[in-house]
């Protein structure tokens, strides 16, 4: 009887142990989220989805060590418990820590990431799969058979993640920005934000970005903006995105006094951080207009939402085939949720 009761006091105790862990591992998540965003965390917003992503997942295997913690029996041990919490939160550790640090690897990009960014998304997807593992693994051991809990952990797991990328790839199906009509603040400058995208071979605009640029233009023609500003940086033997829609649009019989370039961010977050930090902080600025294409916007939008800026969204007039717009949309639901989650 007293042994009996000496393990549920270990087992409370431990438990107790790993809730607090849990607890502060959220709260370095969020610190970490907005670091890299170069906000603080007071500007944490409860209700931007990915916050609220965090929190259920967090308060899922809190109530879940509860309950493991109340139970008599447990296919798992304390020790086994705590040692895992040990792993989950060391794999946090490490994924903030990589984007702190140069990584040694090579300046190369893939998929128009650079691979440093590629690199620091994995590590935090590493840890976010740990944690759904560990739901996993606590909840089937207090609602289910005993029998091959880890298997059928890794597969729930894994059946979580594409749960997750499809709600994402409906999301995104669901949000359009073409056809809006915009109103110009009057004696203000107003702005069209050309996002980067990939450079071809010649230093030559892709279909994608000679699009944005395009709108960008339509844009200004229409009197609708009176500036543009054309960002992105290069990969390495290349001119950068934004050059290469400067001389673009150049041909295009645009005066290039009204043309602002910036060519040093490498990712749409950058981008849009660029946004706030240097054109929001201008004198007179009335409307900021975010151009990209349709498949993109709402992950822009999603950004705009945890920096509290307010942009308008237009929408390029690039038209895809239904297996690159497949393609593009399924790549931007894995960015999307990378960003909702780690804010990457």
């Amino acid at each position: 009887m007293m042994k009996s009761k000496g393990n549920r006091t270990k087992r409370g105790f431990i438990s107790g142990v790993i809730i607090l862990i849990l607890l502060l591992d959220l709260f370095f998540l969020i610190y970490t989220k907005y670091e890299n965003q170069g906000l603080p965390v007071s500007r944490f917003n409860l209700f931007f989805l990915g916050n609220i992503l965090n929190l259920f997942f967090t308060f899922a295997t809190i109530l879940g060590m509860i309950f493991y913690a109340l139970s008599k029996k447990s296919t798992f041990s304390p020790a086994f418990m705590l040692t895992f919490t040990i792993l989950l939160s060391s794999a946090l550790i490490v994924a903030a820590m990589s984007t702190r640090v140069r990584l040694p690897l090579p300046n190369v990009y893939f998929l128009d990431h650079p691979l440093q960014k590629i690199a620091e998304g994995a590590l935090f997807s590493f840890y976010q799969y740990l944690l759904f593992l560990f739901i996993a693994i606590i909840w089937l051991t207090l609602v289910s058979r005993r029998e091959l809990i880890i298997l059928r952990s890794i597969v729930n797991s894994a059946a979580l993640v594409m749960l997750l990328l499809v709600a994402t790839f409906v999301y995104i199906n669901l949000k359009k920005d073409e056809g809006k009509k915009f109103t110009p603040v009057k004696n203000s400058i107003n702005v069209a934000v050309v996002l980067g995208a990939a450079v071809w071979s010649h230093n030559s605009p892709s279909p994608s970005l000679a699009a944005r640029a395009d709108k960008a233009v339509e844009l200004y023609r229409k009197g609708i903006v009176n500036k543009i500003l054309v960002t992105g940086s290069n990969t390495p033997g290349e001119m950068s995105e934004a050059d290469v829609a400067f001389y673009y649009i150049k041909l295009e019989n645009v005066d290039t006094s009204v043309v602002w370039r910036e060519t040093n961010t490498t990712s749409t977050a950058e981008q849009v951080r660029f946004i706030r930090d240097q054109i929001f902080t201008k004198k007179n600025i009335g409307m900021v207009i975010i151009v990209s294409d349709s498949y993109h916007l709402t992950r822009v939008r999603e950004m705009c939402k945890f920096y509290k800026i307010r942009t308008e969204l237009a929408a390029s007039d690039l038209k895809l085939n239904f297996q690159h717009n497949l393609y593009y949309k399924m790549k931007e639901s894995i960015a999307l949720l990378v960003f909702w989650l780690f804010a990457l």
